[in-house]
């Protein structure tokens, strides 16, 4: 499996914001409403993935991509398994739950790096619980026990996060995504 790098330019500024795509997963649209506990599943699942990737493999490009001096922005997990850092959608009420504004503010306060991902990590399961949540609102309460049982079983971002750092400092992989601060 290989991954392809697609950018984009946010509608306010001209930053590149990336989004990282599995060649193997099909191209779901960001506006797709899934209707089944099997797709509203699926959609949850792709999008923990593409959250787990900037956590994981990409938390270098997702430190620099949350500037403190940039406006209010949002971590986004995309039902294709992708992520990005962007401004909120400006549409009220918007059309979906939105995650937690303003990740970038807090990541220098810190005391250290792997606080702040763990604090964004929780506000990413949260906008995550949410969708699921909106999504499931037609479905009969047999479904949506079965769904959150399923969402039950696998761990939280936050688990994965201090899995992944457990108590180390993670300014080697900052500095390898970019090498000329930290």
């Amino acid at each position: 499996m290989f991954r392809r790098i697609v950018s984009s330019s946010s509608a306010r500024n001209d930053d590149m914001h990336r989004r990282v795509i599995s060649s193997s997963t099909p191209p779901i649209r960001d506006d797709y409403i899934p209707r089944t506990v099997e797709h509203i599943f699926i959609n949850y699942r792709l999008r923990r993935v593409g959250l787990l990737r900037a956590f994981g493999t990409d938390v270098g490009t997702l430190y620099f991509l949350c500037d403190p001096g940039k406006a209010n922005m949002c971590l986004y997990g995309y039902p294709d398994g992708t992520w990005d850092v962007a401004e909120p959608c400006m549409v009220l009420p918007p059309n979906l739950p939105e995650p937690a504004v303003g990740i970038n503010f807090p990541r220098d306060g810190m005391l250290t790096i792997n606080n702040w991902l763990t604090l964004v990590a929780v506000h990413s399961d949260s906008w995550l619980l949410s969708l699921a949540f909106f999504f499931s609102g037609h479905l009969s309460r047999d479904d949506r026990e079965s769904l959150f049982e399923r969402i039950n079983d696998i761990p939280t971002l936050a688990e994965k996060v201090k899995e992944y750092y457990p108590g180390q400092l993670i300014q080697p992989w900052i500095q390898e995504a970019n090498p000329n601060t930290v």
